[in-house]
């Protein structure tokens, strides 16, 4: 799963960014996202493999997130393309820093698990922030 979010990202890097339309319309739906979602929460539910799970799960949403920040940048003209990538790339760094800060020293069991869920908590909160600002966005261009 890693490995695809690795590959999108590579992809994306070697993209003139222009005003032309980077993500198509239909390419990947919340369907599809939820599909691969759906087992992984299942088991993360139910504790099989949960290090394992959340971390997928966390490189599931960053996947999630990776499309809605596309999304919204290519209805942005050049200055705020410019703003929003700086915007995310301090949530980043701040994502970093708070996962680091759960970092046990003395390598306890919970502790890849509990990044992973601060990961899953943080990503869905800036999910759901760009999403909104998408909708937004996409509303008044409707008009």
């Amino acid at each position: 799963m890693k490995c695809i979010y690795i590959g999108i990202a590579i992809f994306l890097a070697n993209i003139t960014l222009a005003s032309a339309q980077i993500v198509p319309p239909n390419w990947v739906s919340d369907k599809l996202l939820e599909q691969a979602e759906s087992p992984i929460q299942k088991q993360l539910d139910t504790g099989v493999a949960m290090n394992a799970t959340a971390e997928d799960m966390a490189a599931v949403r960053d996947a999630r997130l990776l499309v809605i920040y596309l999304q919204l940048f290519e209805h942005l003209d050049k200055n705020g393309q410019a703003k929003l990538y700086h915007e995310q790339d301090m949530w980043l760094h701040k994502r970093d820093v708070a996962l680091e800060k759960l970092q046990d020293p003395t390598g306890g069991s919970d502790t890849m698990l509990n990044i992973a869920l601060k990961q899953l908590e943080l990503t869905d909160q800036r999910i759901n922030e760009l999403s909104d600002r998408l909708k937004k966005v996409q509303a008044s261009a409707a008009k």
